[in-house]
Formats: structure tokens, sequence, C-alpha cells
């Protein structure tokens, strides 16, 4: 058994699968997943790492290792095609399971995804392992929106306390070095992902400062692309119910 923390929060409909980004868990979906039960059977995962996967071998800690370990967790509780919405790390991880089994993957949204930027914002990456102290912590996860507000307290000390777990500081350290050092691979998997027939939908805030859109690569990947003005990297929390409707609509054309 893959041991990945894996939770279906209900719905009917075709398996819908929802992967976090980096240093994020499966609550991040928690604006989400309410309105896509309403047109599909939803799930979420913690990825090796984070979480309640905190335990889980990361393997080589890059994307594609993730990406096998998620293809294993959804092959154990016998889902054999399922659409995939992915955030950041998550959607390159997305990427690269449709690249090898596209006839696993009933659509992809891909939500900021590793791949489709003009590049990562590696301090990001690799100051996030290491935090602890209050106002640092707010600091950088402002990065991640437009609206400071979004980032509550709570949210701070909750990424404080998630951090401080035994395990979680090297496992996000290698994580973030697999994710630097496999840019060009998830670039190139998006290109292959352009040539292939799997319905996709790609989600970008027009002021995402931790992997700004790259727009040659979301017109090459192809399919439809939503743009939002006013958010930044985490446009499925700052702009949910637009999100939401572009989701439900793609899934409304697709063959489940």
């Amino acid at each position: 058994m893959s041991g990945i923390a894996f939770k279906t929060g209900g719905g009917e409909g075709p398996d819908l699968v929802l992967i976090h980004g980096f240093g994020s868990d499966r609550l991040s979906w928690i604006g989400n997943t309410p309105a896509l039960m309403q047109v599909a059977r939803v799930h979420a995962l913690d990825l090796p790492g984070h979480g309640d996967s905190l335990d889980v071998d990361c393997g080589d800690a890059s994307p594609a290792a993730l990406a096998v370990q998620v293809s294993r967790v959804l092959a154990e509780n016998s889902i054999a095609r399922a659409h995939l919405v992915g955030h950041s790390l998550g959607g390159g991880i997305a990427m690269l399971m449709a690249a090898k089994h596209p006839e696993r993957v009933a659509s992809l949204t891909l939500i900021a995804a590793a791949g489709l930027g003009t590049g990562i914002d590696h301090a990001f990456l690799t100051r996030f392992p290491g935090l602890s102290e209050i106002d640092e912590t707010t600091g950088l996860l402002h990065r991640l929106v437009v609206r400071p507000q979004l980032i509550n307290r709570l949210t701070v000390q909750r990424v404080i306390e998630q951090l401080a777990r035994p395990g979680a500081r090297d496992a996000l350290s290698r994580i973030a070095a697999g994710i630097i050092a496999t840019e060009v691979q998830l670039s190139e998997t998006a290109q292959q992902i352009a040539l292939s027939d799997v319905p996709r939908l790609v989600v970008f805030g027009t002021e995402d400062r931790i992997n700004p859109p790259d727009l040659a690569a979301i017109n090459r990947i192809g399919g439809t692309s939503l743009l939002i003005p006013s958010a930044g990297h985490l446009p499925h929390i700052e702009a949910a119910a637009q999100v939401n409707r572009a989701v439900a609509t793609l899934l409304s054309g697709t063959a489940h």
C-alpha cells in the first residue's frame, strides 16, 4: 500500500481527483470541493511529504516520482480513470500522469501548473521549508496572493505547525530541489500534452509571482485557458467560484 492520505469527499458522477501544490495539503481545496461535488465524485490526497502523508517515502523527491505514487494510490482505490485537477506542483504531476497513461485521464485542469510558467520562484521553494517565525512566514505567504488578508494568522500558524512535524522540513527541502531540477522536463511534458487528445483547462492568475504565466506555453498546450485578473498563485482560492464553474464546464463537455 502507498500510505498516501486519500479522502473521498463525496458527490456523484465521474471520479475527480484534486492534487495540491508544494507545501500545501488536501485542505487547500475546501473552497472547491462542495461545488465540484455537484458534478463529480470528488477525491483529494496529501502528496508524499505533506499533510498526513508526511511519513510516505518520497523516492528521489522528483515530480515524476510523486506522479508514480499518486497513480498507485488511485489504483489502490479502484479509480481506473479520473479527471485530474492539479495546482502548481500538483499540475505538473497531473501532466506527468497524463503523458504516461493518457487512457487513465479523463481531463486535465492545470492551475498555475509547473511547466506552464515563465519560471518557478526558486527562492520561495528553498525558503519555505525553513520557515519558523510568524513575520517571515507571513511575508513569504503573501507572495502567493494579491489580497494579503487571505493569509490570516491561523493560516500562518498552521504552516509553522506543519513544518515543525518530524521530517517535514527535510522532505519539503528534497521536493523543492526536485522541482527545481526538473523544470525543463515539466516544460517538455507540457509540450507532449499539447499533442494529446486529453481535454484540458489551464488556469492562471495574471498576478502570479511564484510561477508567472507563460502565454506562449499556455497557447501551445491548447484546450481552454482562463486568465484571472487580480489573482496570484492561488486562483482556486482567490477566485474559487470562477474556477469551479470553469472545471464544471470542462467536465460537462467530456466523455466520462
